[in-house]
């Protein structure tokens, strides 16, 4: 007996060891950080993304309750460079990549039903193909406990740990700088956010160090271009519309404001959208419906958001600081004329 219970012991104590080694480390970003966090606010430093991961439902919510929140931007990653003006605190942004209908909905249950609050929502066409893959941002405890307990996960953290070695106790990240800007970050902070929860791309701070990301080239392969986010879509997903009716009825409910909009394509792009015929019907379906919608709860939409250069989209996809500051005042805008 005295033998079967120092084997359990003996194993819990290794158990440990590998998932405080995997929990330290996180190889995976699966684990929240939230002292990396409070780090960059007391530093006034910028976040990379290397110490968010994919954990981006909890970022946004620490995001929208350490600011004095009043008005939020929600939506996918085309939404990421809408930003608080200069000593603005009261503006975040609460997007992220993989958002979708259900992601926003679980995301404004948990926010405080604070009335005269402003929502703007920006609606991805794609959202309602129902082939687009919705990832995992809030992970379960059962799916953590796997991951901490994962002898790969474990091995990765092992050399992570080998290799970085500022990453060994007692520092998990490092501050380091990006051009003009410090950021707190781990090994390659590519990617890193301001504490409004708005994105920066290094590439714009240190264009020297970091190289601009390109897009992929439509060539009329749907399953390669912008990540396959159009491939095999045959109507508009009712389900997910039902979600995105749940999020303006939730809001309407707490007397929010809301405002909704396309992201802006450039040019080049809404001609493929509008022209290809496995898009275009789908494409025409959602630009009809939105206002539809939108209307049904006295909310605005004001379509696609902004007109913009072809130059303002580095990637083809995503809008630059400028177009999204010209979305922004938009959004204000709207906002002002449904008060």
């Amino acid at each position: 007996m005295k033998r079967l219970i120092l084997f359990f012991v003996v194993t819990a104590a290794v158990l440990a060891c590998f998932a405080a080694v995997t929990w330290w480390v996180d190889p995976l970003g699966e684990i929240w950080k939230p002292q990396a966090l409070a780090t960059a606010r007391h530093d006034g430093c910028l976040i990379s993304e290397e110490l968010i991961g994919s954990r981006y439902y909890s970022f946004k919510l620490a995001v929208f309750h350490d600011r004095p929140t009043r008005t939020f931007v929600v939506g996918s990653s085309r939404v990421l460079k809408i930003a608080s003006h200069p000593h603005e605190r009261s503006f975040a942004n609460l997007g992220y990549p993989g958002t979708a209908p259900s992601t926003i909905l679980q995301l404004i249950h948990a926010l405080p039903a604070t009335p005269r609050q402003t929502v703007y929502i920006g609606v991805e066409s794609f959202w309602f193909n129902r082939h687009y893959r919705v990832p995992d941002t809030n992970p379960s405890d059962y799916h953590l406990a796997e991951y901490l307990l994962s002898r790969s996960a474990f091995w990765n953290a092992f050399k992570f740990a080998r290799d970085v070695p500022y990453l060994r106790y007692p520092d998990r990240w490092r501050r380091t700088t990006v051009g003009s800007r410090c950021t707190i970050a781990r090994v390659y902070p590519s990617i890193n956010w301001e504490l409004d929860g708005s994105r920066v791309w290094s590439f714009e701070i240190d264009p020297k160090a970091y190289p601009r990301f390109h897009a992929t080239p439509y060539r009329g392969n749907l399953n390669n271009w912008r990540n396959g986010y159009y491939a095999d879509w045959t109507t508009l997903d009712q389900a997910r519309v039902a979600q995105l009716e749940g999020v303006l009825a939730l809001a309407r409910a707490r007397g929010w404001r809301v405002v909704g909009f396309a992201p802006p394509e450039p040019a080049s792009i809404q001609r493929i959208l509008e022209s290809d015929p496995r898009i275009a019907p789908n494409w025409r379906a959602f630009l009809r419906l939105m206002p539809q919608l939108f209307g049904r709860y006295h909310d605005l939409w004001i379509g696609l958001g902004a007109r913009c250069a072809e130059a303002a989209f580095p990637d083809q996809f995503h809008t630059d600081a400028a177009c999204s500051l010209r979305l922004r005042d938009r959004l204000d805008e709207a906002a002002r004329r449904a008060h």
